[in-house]
């Protein structure tokens, strides 16, 4: 497809859609879906961190944080405290080890996958997305 032709924004949630069952798949035998491990990863390597500042760090909208905290939380794998902020219970910091190990082979295999050129123009593309917000 002629790329003047296509709409950036319907690539880019395609490809996200793509890429994103790839990462679902890997981390459902954690019983865990890619938004939830990288939760999880994150709050292990940000102990304290507020909901909030997690959910702007990451861009996720308020509603989904709350609904993937919630989840988190019932599992066992995590604590909130509004004053202290997030924290992995250990069975959260065990499986956030466990999902990381996962994050990073999956990681790499795309990585080999896409290529140098791939990766190196998405990298151009979202520091360029990233400094003008």
């Amino acid at each position: 497809m002629n790329a003047e032709m296509y709409c950036i924004a319907g690539r880019l949630r395609m490809l996200s859609r793509i890429i994103t069952g790839r990462y679902n798949e890997a981390f459902a035998a954690e019983g865990v879906t890619f938004a939830q491990a990288a939760l999880l990863m994150h709050i292990f390597g940000l102990p304290g961190i507020r909901q909030g500042a997690l959910g702007k760090r990451l861009q996720i909208e308020k509603s989904a944080m709350s609904r993937d905290v919630q989840l988190l939380q019932r599992n066992g794998w995590l604590t909130d405290s509004i004053r202290k902020g997030l924290f992995l219970t250990d069975d959260g910091a065990a499986l956030a080890k466990r999902c990381h190990k996962i994050w990073k082979t999956l990681n790499q295999r795309i990585r080999e996958e896409l290529g140098p050129d791939a990766v190196d123009g998405l990298t151009v593309f979202s520091d360029k997305l990233l400094e003008n917000r």
